[in-house]
This record gives structure tokens, sequence and C-alpha cells, in this order.
């Protein structure tokens, strides 16, 4: 990451369903947010898995970035880094290109693979 891009820090929680499926939760200082988000300049989105799903077993593994508008795309602007053993991904936008980008994160608990749903960026020009 460099010093001039903007950084947001999310903490994550995920509950596995009654489905079986992992329900992912996204806050910013303890506020629910959706994860995702419009982006104006180059942005690191920096997502930390909280305690509770952590004791849980669950680990970042990746994430898979894909265009939403064919006609406008901006999959290629993304980059993700996992860190911290795990515990931390990192998803750097380049906003180079305006357009939505599916953004899915894929984790494992005790050997079993998971993935969110898509919390969605938007690149937009700045003003």
């Amino acid at each position: 990451m460099n010093n001039t891009q903007e950084q947001i820090h999310f903490t994550v929680n995920i509950v596995l369903g009654n489905d079986g499926e992992a329900n992912f939760t996204y806050s910013i200082n303890g506020n629910e947010v959706t994860g995702g988000g419009v982006v104006r300049t180059e942005t690191a989105g920096i997502y930390s898995l909280d305690e509770a799903t952590l004791a849980k077993g669950f680990l970042f593994t990746g994430a898979t970035i894909t265009d939403v508008d064919k006609e406008t795309p901006c999959a290629q602007n993304f980059s993700c880094k996992v860190s911290d053993s795990g515990r931390t991904i990192t998803i750097i936008d380049a906003d180079e290109n305006p357009g939505t980008a599916c953004l899915v994160f894929n984790v494992e608990c005790n050997g079993r693979a998971y993935k969110s749903a898509d919390p969605q960026v938007e690149n937009e020009k700045e003003l």
C-alpha cells in the first residue's frame, strides 16, 4: 500500500446459518455496513476477521473479483493480498476505470471452503 491511497478498515464477522452457508457481516467502528461502496480514488479496503470468527476457525484464503457489467469493466483495477496468517485481507482498488465490480471473499473453516455474498464496489470519477 502506498501513503496516498484512502484506507477503509472493515471488521468481518462470519456465522454459519442453519443452511450451512456462511453469513458475512461487515462493520466500520462498530457500525454495520455493506462491505462494498463507492470509490473515487485509489483505495485499500482492509478486512479483518473479528475475534469470535477467528475462534470458530475461519481464515481468509483469497477473493474473487469480477465485473458486474461487461460494458464497463473495472475488475482488472483490483488486487488482493491475504496477510496475518489469513486473519486479514486487503483489497486494493486502483480506481483507473469506472464501473462496478463484484467482490466475493473466500474463507476456510476446519478444512471446508465458504464464499461470501458479493459486496459490490463501484468506481466513479473523482468530483
